[in-house]
């Protein structure tokens, strides 16, 4: 058994050694040369001296650096400025296959008895190639600043993330990144309208000023609720209220329903056909249990009363104040109690109305409490559709 299961790990392990040589070899013939390298490294890693592999590796290196030379010598010809950027991104690949193959290094090929030659690229002209990529994006970006658009804005600051990657604290690069993210960024600002006639909408008003809107920033949207602001603001979001309603306090018609139970009420005697108290074997009287049905009438009250204010959360774009978007608002808010009182005996109740009976008439709230509600409700649904909406605004 323990020679069965030592063949067949040995059999896995050359199954597997000859699927990552053939994988090597296939990529390579496929032009696929860096993952050919990949797999090459991988494979030598586990095992240095396979040949094979550093056959593979060294012959699929070699294409691709040729093919990459090829690729930069074209992309300088072309004379485009732009071209700085994928002339950095080709020579970049190099540098990381370079950076693979070099801890195997030198690389004896037993079966060419030679070292494998690899032509890596030269620190210099990398250096250079990133600063001029880094010069490129950094001008890019100042001149799209210089713009004063707000999507020039977005693509400076593009540009400025590149050259974070490429080149890390160039320049005043982190100062004018802020600047495009500033000058990108949309401001968007959330007024409450009163189109309702209702004296309440002060203490509404009042309410909705608490509102935080700060987590709904994101990317290029700016969300803030100033009132009477003279800064500038790209987008209005108007909550346009139309009606506030609270109700009087209400109690609605009582229902009323009795309760019935059965009960045992003693026992009675059997007589026979002659009047007399039936016996049974032992001579004693035979006797039958009695039982009554008893009652209790339970009338049933229910306090209520209610508010609401309803509209819609209108989306402006400024300077034509065109209405982008028209989100409809119902807001609810309703008190509700519930009580009984019981005329009868009260052992005929069931176990739901004798709690109904327990509960006492409660106070109503006031139309400042029944407001202070809704309004909750009413910051929710504003905050709901302002995430839902963003996008209106985003551009």
């Amino acid at each position: 058994m323990k020679t069965r299961l030592i063949h067949s790990n040995i059999l896995l392990f050359s199954i597997t050694v000859l699927l990552s040589c053939h994988a090597a070899k296939k990529y390579y013939e496929s032009g696929d040369f860096g993952a050919s390298i990949e797999r090459s490294v991988s494979k030598l890693k586990k095992d240095p001296t396979d040949n094979e592999s550093k056959i593979y590796l060294e012959a699929a290196y070699d294409k691709l650096y040729l093919q990459t030379i090829e690729q930069i010598s074209f992309l300088k010809k072309e004379g485009r400025p732009e071209n700085v950027l994928p002339v950095y991104d080709q020579l970049s690949q190099l540098k990381l296959y370079e950076s693979m193959i070099r801890p195997l290094t030198p690389m004896y090929i037993e079966s060419k008895k030679r070292y494998a030659q690899f032509k890596f690229v030269n620190d210099e002209e990398f250096i250079a190639a990133k600063k001029i990529a880094a010069e490129y994006l950094y001008n890019d970006a100042i001149k799209l600043l210089a713009n004063n658009n707000r999507m020039d804005a977005r693509q400076a600051y593009a540009s400025l993330e590149d050259l974070n990657c490429i080149y890390p604290q160039y320049k005043d690069a982190d100062l004018k990144m802020n600047e495009a993210l500033d000058n990108g960024t949309n401001q968007v600002n959330l007024q409450i309208v009163n189109n309702s006639g209702a004296p309440l909408f002060t203490e509404l008003d009042k309410q909705m000023t608490t509102l935080s809107i700060g987590d709904l920033n994101s990317r290029w949207v700016n969300f803030s609720n100033e009132k009477n602001s003279k800064k500038y603001f790209d987008y209005e979001v108007e909550m346009n209220v139309k009606q506030i309603i609270v109700t009087p306090d209400m109690l609605l018609p009582p229902t009323t329903y009795i309760d019935k139970k059965t009960i045992a009420d003693g026992f009675k005697y059997e007589l026979d056909s002659k009047g007399n108290v039936k016996k049974d074997s032992l001579g004693n009287d035979i006797k039958t249990p009695k039982y009554k049905v008893i009652t209790c009438t339970v009338t049933e009250f229910i306090q209520q009363k209610s508010s609401t204010i309803a509209g819609t959360l209108d989306f402006f774009k400024t300077g034509n104040n065109s209405l982008l978007y028209s989100y409809p608002v119902d807001v609810h808010e309703i008190f509700e109690n519930h009580y009984a009182t019981a005329i009868g005996d009260l052992k005929a109740l069931s176990a739901e109305s004798a709690k109904k009976i327990k509960t006492l008439p409660a106070p109503y709230p006031t139309e400042i409490d029944m407001l202070l509600k809704v309004s909750d409700d009413l910051k929710n649904t504003v905050k709901a559709a302002m995430r839902d909406k963003t996008e209106l605004v985003r551009n």
